[in-house]
């Protein structure tokens, strides 16, 4: 069940309104765009989801809008991908290909994890990581 909302031409469909009153949006920018499925199946309608940002003024916004960029210099995924510590594959989607170098830093930071484990009076389970895909139709991210 969703809910729609109306400002002005607009209609959103969305579980409630974000803000009381868009007098109060003086600073905007959008962060984001992508196209989905009503409902995500396919043979449904493609909506337009637009993302952003709104702030009350501009130099909180310019401030936001610093803190992200100096976020995405130190972006690990980017990092590692650019130093050559891992990859992944269309073929194995969500699975970490690790590279010799990354495979060291992995290894010495299980290594690191066990240590902790010991100390602290835990004992180390392990799960697989394959799982039938009904698992994944359960939680919704089939």
């Amino acid at each position: 069940m969703t809910t729609a909302y109306r400002c002005g031409n607009l209609i959103d469909l969305c579980t409630g309104p974000h803000v009381l009153h868009t007098g109060r949006i003086k600073m905007m920018k959008v962060t984001k765009h992508s196209s989905s499925y009503w409902l995500a199946k396919a043979e449904n309608d493609s909506l337009q989801r637009v993302y952003g940002v709104s702030y009350p003024d501009k130099k909180s916004l310019d401030e936001y809008l610093f803190f992200m960029a100096e976020a995405a210099k130190r972006d690990h995924r980017k990092i590692g991908a650019d130093q050559s510590l891992y990859f992944w594959h269309q073929n194995s989607p969500g699975s970490t290909f690790w590279m010799p170098h990354g495979a060291h830093i992995y290894n010495k930071l299980c290594e690191w994890i066990r240590e902790q484990y010991r100390a602290r009076g835990f004992q180390e389970v392990m799960s697989p990581n394959i799982y039938n895909v009904e698992l994944w139709k359960t939680s919704g991210h089939y």
